[in-house]
C-alpha cells in the first residue's frame, strides 16, 4: 500500500526527529531543560526533581531509558513534573511504534498464506464435511470467497480479517490452555468455537458469531447446500416472475 508505505516513513521521521531533538537537548543543557521542565511544572504543583551531581540526565540522553526510569522515579521517589513528563512522552513513542509494527504486520503480505491455512481451518470446523451437509467447507473455495470479501469490504479489510484468524489461533492457548487452534484435532476445533460462543467475554461471543455469519452466508449461496436447507431456488423463481414486478425480476435474474 503506497499510501500506507509513505505514512510510516513521515511517522519514522517524525519519530527520529523527536528523539534527536530531545536526546540532543538533555546532551548539550542537561541542566537547563531540567530547570525549564521544573519551572513549567511548578504552577502545576509538581515538586521539583532533585539535583543530580552525577549528571543524571546527561546519561539518559546516552541510553535513552527514560521511559522506565522516570516512570519508577515518578512513583517511587518523587513525583517531579520532569519525570511525569517524560514517562508520558516516551511512553507515548513506545506505543506509537509498537502501533506502527502492528499496522505493518497486519498489512504485510509474508502471512497470506498463514492466513488461508487458518481461514480453512476455521471454516472446516465450522462446517465439516459429513456433518449438517454431505460436503464441507474444504470441499468448496469458501476460504477464497470470504477473503475476497474481506479485500472488497474496506482497504483494511484483509488486516481485519488476519487480526481476527490470530485471536482464534491464539485464544485456544490463552482461555482453554491448549495448542493453538491450527494444531488441534477436528474435535477439539469444535470444541473450541464453541467455548467462544459460550463464553462470558461478549467479545468472543461477538467475534466466533461474525465469522459464522460471514461464513455460513457464502456457503449457503452454493447450489449443492440448498437441499439441506430447504431451498427450492426453481419454485422462488416462478413466484417472483409470476408476481406484480415480474418484469424487474425478469430483468435482473435474466429470465
Amino acid at each position: 500500500m503506497p499510501a500506507l508505505d509513505r505514512l510510516l516513513r513521515l511517522l519514522f521521521s517524525a519519530l527520529a526527529a523527536a528523539f534527536a531533538v530531545t536526546g540532543l537537548l538533555f546532551f548539550c543543557f542537561p541542566d537547563a531543560t531540567v530547570a525549564t521542565l521544573n519551572a513549567a511544572g511548578r504552577p502545576l504543583g509538581f515538586p521539583p526533581a532533585p539535583a543530580s551531581p552525577l549528571r543524571f540526565w546527561l546519561s539518559l540522553a546516552v541510553a535513552y531509558m527514560v521511559l522506565v526510569t522516570c516512570a519508577g522515579y515518578f512513583v517511587a521517589s518523587s513525583p517531579a513534573f520532569i519525570y511525569l513528563a517524560n514517562a508520558l512522552v516516551d511512553g507515548t513513542l513506545a506505543l506509537t511504534a509498537l502501533g506502527a509494527y502492528g499496522l505493518v504486520w497486519a498489512t504485510s503480505e509474508t502471512g497470506a498464506a498463514r492466513d488461508r491455512e487458518l481461514l480453512k481451518a476455521v471454516l472446516d470446523a465450522l462446517v465439516p464435511r459429513g456433518g449438517a451437509f454431505p460436503i464441507g467447507a474444504a470441499d468448496t473455495d469458501l476460504d477464497e470467497t470470504l477473503a475476497r470479501y474481506f479485500a472488497r469490504l474496506h482497504p483494511f479489510g484483509p488486516a481485519g480479517l488476519r487480526v481476527l484468524l490470530r485471536a482464534i489461533e491464539y485464544g485456544t492457548v490463552v482461555f482453554e490452555r491448549t495448542r493453538p487452534f491450527s494444531r488441534l484435532d477436528p474435535a477439539a476445533r469444535e470444541r473450541a468455537l464453541a467455548a467462544w460462543e459460550t463464553s462470558r467475554l461478549g467479545l468472543r461471543r461477538q467475534l466466533v458469531a461474525s465469522v459464522k455469519l460471514l461464513g455460513l452466508l457464502h456457503f449457503y449461496e452454493r447450489p449443492e447446500t440448498w437441499p439441506g436447507i430447504g431451498y427450492d431456488d426453481a419454485h422462488l423463481r416462478r413466484k417472483l416472475l409470476a408476481g406484480p414486478n415480474a418484469a424487474a425480476h425478469a430483468a435482473r435474474l435474466g429470465a
